[in-house]
């Protein structure tokens, strides 16, 4: 009997011990404003706007849901897994084009020498595209860094008109402000690799994977990188991404940035700039009869600044930035915006701010055709939400 005892403590902290190397995490974030949208058309003789007040999710950070796991395997092992669901709170509705884990979805091991997921990750470049925004790549920050396109909203890259609407303001599909062309910032069937911290400094590499291929082409892929030092106030990143579409037998298009990051947290202010290059390749440029395609060459790249600085005064922050996207094919792009942070509480953040962008279109969209500015269009924003972390 006493053995028996024994034998079933000893399984119960065996037990005990293994249910401790395993951990569940639910975590989530909801962010809520209510603003004002104003946009202001010119081209030609004719003018036209439209100015409208609403309730929109998301003005800080995009609202999500999700859950983190994590399992000791032994000798250093970890294996590790993360599915997070992207939330409209103004609506109730999947974010995402209404994918269920549309944010993150991905299994994977984590050691010493890093970490490796495949699934559906967020790209390499995009966990270093806000290195610059002292702004937090927010509603409010002109080079919005976070709202990324849709080419499904826009048009397939590849076409000068759809490119065109990627940098007049719409390109993510919501209307916001997009002074920088943008990016994607999630992709499917990807590989991931973070590399472990060599003292301040960390890479990573993603390659997604085109389920595209036909017999008469090769498939799509993605391919995505980068590099971040981070020693005490300083902070000096790099980013490297290239977005392959759907190829033809003569064009492989694609849209390519790479960026450059630099912050400097003074104490009393913490500034911050960005240098990026986006450019799309193989881009359909001459229209035949009927509308086909007769030929394909490289536009010439957006050069893309940004400037940005935060002041911290107890409870909360003032953050303004300014940021030009600019090119010879697709026009220029300005944009400057001011918000201010309150902590209302360890989880909660009340915030307010406004943003405005100003876009010289450089494409004549009926022809298609490169022309002289044909447009200029103004965006104005001013919002007031609410942020809670849980």
């Amino acid at each position: 009997m006493k053995k028996t005892l024994i034998a079933l403590a000893a399984l119960g902290a065996m037990a005990g011990a293994a249910q401790a190397q395993s951990t569940v995490t639910i975590y989530g974030l909801l962010d809520a404003n209510i603003g004002s949208y104003k946009t202001n058309q010119v081209s030609g003789a004719a003018i036209s706007g439209i100015s409208q007040s609403k309730i929109d999710s998301g003005g800080l950070n995009g609202s999500r849901w999700g859950i983190r796991f994590s399992e000791d395997v032994g000798g250093g092992m970890a294996v590790i897994g993360n599915l997070e669901s992207g939330i409209n709170i103004d609506a109730g509705s999947s974010a995402q084009g209404g994918l269920l884990f549309g944010r993150r979805a991905n299994v994977g091991i984590s050691s010493g020498f890093g970490t490796v997921t495949i699934g559906r990750n967020s790209s390499s470049y995009d966990d270093v595209s806000a290195d610059h925004a002292m702004m937090g790549a927010t509603l409010f920050d002109p080079s919005n860094t976070n709202n990324g396109f849709s080419t499904a909203a826009a048009g397939a890259i590849g076409t000068l008109a759809g490119n065109a609407v990627l940098l007049n303001h719409g390109g993510n599909g919501s209307g916001a402000h997009v002074t920088w062309v943008g990016f994607n910032t999630r992709f499917n069937n990807s590989i991931k690799y973070n590399t472990p911290n060599f003292g301040g400094f960390t890479g990573s590499f993603m390659y997604a994977f085109g389920e595209d291929k036909t017999a008469a082409v090769g498939a799509s892929n993605t391919v995505s990188a980068n590099l971040r030092y981070a020693n005490g106030p300083l902070l000096i990143s790099g980013g490297y991404q290239s977005e392959g579409a759907t190829r033809t037998a003569t064009a492989k298009p694609a849209l390519t940035n790479t960026l450059l990051n630099v912050s400097y947290d003074f104490g009393v202010a913490k500034v911050g700039f960005g240098a990026n290059r986006a450019k799309f390749k193989d881009v359909i440029t001459t229209f035949g009869a009927n509308g086909i395609p007769t030929a394909a060459h490289e536009l010439g790249a957006q050069k893309e600044y940004s400037l940005s600085v935060a002041v911290p005064l107890g409870a909360t922050t003032l953050s303004a930035g300014y940021a030009q996207s600019k090119g010879d094919d697709l026009g220029k792009s300005t944009g400057y915006g001011i918000q201010a942070l309150y902590s209302l509480s360890k989880r909660t953040t009340l915030y307010v701010g406004g943003v405005s962008t100003k876009n010289y279109d450089n494409v004549a969209s009926n022809t298609m055709a490169i022309a002289p500015t044909s447009s200029i269009s103004r965006t104005t924003t001013y919002a007031a939400g609410i942020r809670h972390t849980f």
